[in-house]
């Protein structure tokens, strides 16, 4: 998936040239992304591929306020 657009900080450790699986960019930007980053994040995968990504790893430790924003304040 194309990363242009978020900020650098979410993807410092993956080799630009790479294509990162989309699953991988949503999990990313949830957990590591500014707010920006998560508003073009629905405008470039959309709101229901967002909750579905995020229902597989909705027990995640260290998760629960990350998805707790996003469902509340970005996919309301």
């Amino acid at each position: 998936m194309d990363t242009s657009g978020f900020s650098p900080h979410i993807f410092w450790s993956y080799d630009p040239s790479a294509d990162i699986p989309q699953e991988v960019v949503i999990k990313q930007v949830v957990l590591y992304g500014e707010i920006r980053d998560k508003v073009l994040l629905v405008k470039k995968v959309g709101k229901e591929k967002i909750r579905r990504v995020m229902g597989n790893w909705k027990n995640e430790k260290g998760a629960e306020k990350h998805i707790c924003f996003m469902q509340r304040v970005i996919l309301a």
